[in-house]
């Protein structure tokens, strides 16, 4: 049942209009640069937008702005894995596994010091559980972290139910175009 619905969310998603992109995910970065736990945040982790997940890269220049410490992850196939990398510029971002722009391994930042993990997804329900593309990068990363988790996504990548499993990691809020989304919340 997940496979099909991670299948038929990517198709969804991979439809949209360029311009639609840009619209949408100018609203919902719009929501998160002006959201108290962003702007009290020092440090983020966001990540670089790949095949039509909402755009990052207001978010990321905003938060240099900011003088925000900004970090993106660098997936290690072996173990699945992600590594911290703080960035400077999104001109360190190179494409790398998966096709992902990715930053240099050169300076990681320690997990417990993000305030905030910004998180893509292939689909979230509002429990705050996340459909991925299946190999569990994020659910690694983000076991036992104590900071805030938030699902970043398009209202057509909300779903009733996440069929999440018991590794699966929830999110403490998502944000769509339509707002922020406290999970749990009915």
């Amino acid at each position: 049942m997940k496979k099909e619905l991670r299948k038929e969310l990517i198709k969804n998603r991979t439809s949209m209009e360029n311009v639609e992109v840009e619209k949408l995910s100018a609203l919902i970065n719009s929501y998160i640069m002006e959201w108290d736990k962003y702007k009290e945040a020092k440090a983020i982790m966001s990540y670089y937008s790949f095949r039509n997940e909402v755009l990052t890269d207001e978010l990321i220049n905003h938060s240099f702005d900011e003088g925000k410490t900004v970090v993106l992850p660098k997936s290690i196939k072996e173990g699945s894995k992600i590594l911290p990398c703080i960035i400077k510029s999104l001109s360190e971002l190179k494409k790398e596994n998966y096709g992902i722009m990715e930053p240099p391994t050169d300076n990681l930042l320690d997990r417990d010091e993000l305030d905030i993990v910004f998180v893509p997804g292939v689909g979230f329900d509002k429990r705050g559980f996340r459909i991925g593309y299946g190999a569990g990068y994020y659910d690694r990363f983000l076991n036992d972290y104590k900071g805030i988790k938030v699902g970043v996504c398009f209202e057509l990548q909300m779903v009733e139910y996440a069929y999440n499993d018991e590794h699966d990691i929830a999110m403490d809020y998502i944000i769509t175009e339509k707002g922020i989304i406290k999970t749990g919340d009915e």
